[in-house]
């Protein structure tokens, strides 16, 4: 599972004055809430207070990160199937990750990705994300 945790902490900006600033992290290969909460507070060496933690809807990363330059997107995928009990037609939701560097690249890979797929595909919608980095 994944798991989205927003840290605090305190920066000093271009004036010389303390500033908070809130940063997103998804954490993946967690399985409970305690243990995402563990390894941020690891990670940040005690040093950003973690304000809030959430389990992340994505269910898989379809890439990998080749850039430093690539941000998180989300994408939302639809699988159309025939349920066999009453002959209609119905619909599942789910979200995949995928790093790019623009929507364009986001939606190229993502239409990739669908062409692997053996059911009928569709997407609904990407999004950038402002999570800092998989970990």
């Amino acid at each position: 599972m994944f798991y989205e945790v927003t840290s605090k902490r305190t920066v000093i900006d271009l004036k010389g004055r303390d500033k908070e600033i809130a940063e997103k992290y998804l954490f993946e290969n967690i399985m409970f809430f305690a243990e995402a909460e563990q390894r941020a507070y690891e990670m940040f060496n005690n040093e950003n207070n973690v304000i809030a933690i959430k389990q992340c809807k994505i269910m898989e990363f379809v890439n990998k990160r080749t850039d430093e330059e690539q941000s998180i997107y989300y994408a939302t995928i639809e699988s159309l199937f025939i349920d066999e009990t009453t002959g209609e037609e119905k619909a599942t939701k789910y979200v995949v990750g995928l790093f790019a560097k623009s929507v364009d690249e986001a939606n190229t890979i993502v239409n990739n990705y669908m062409k692997q797929g053996l059911s009928d595909l569709t997407l609904v919608g990407i999004k950038r994300t402002k999570i800092v980095d998989l970990l």
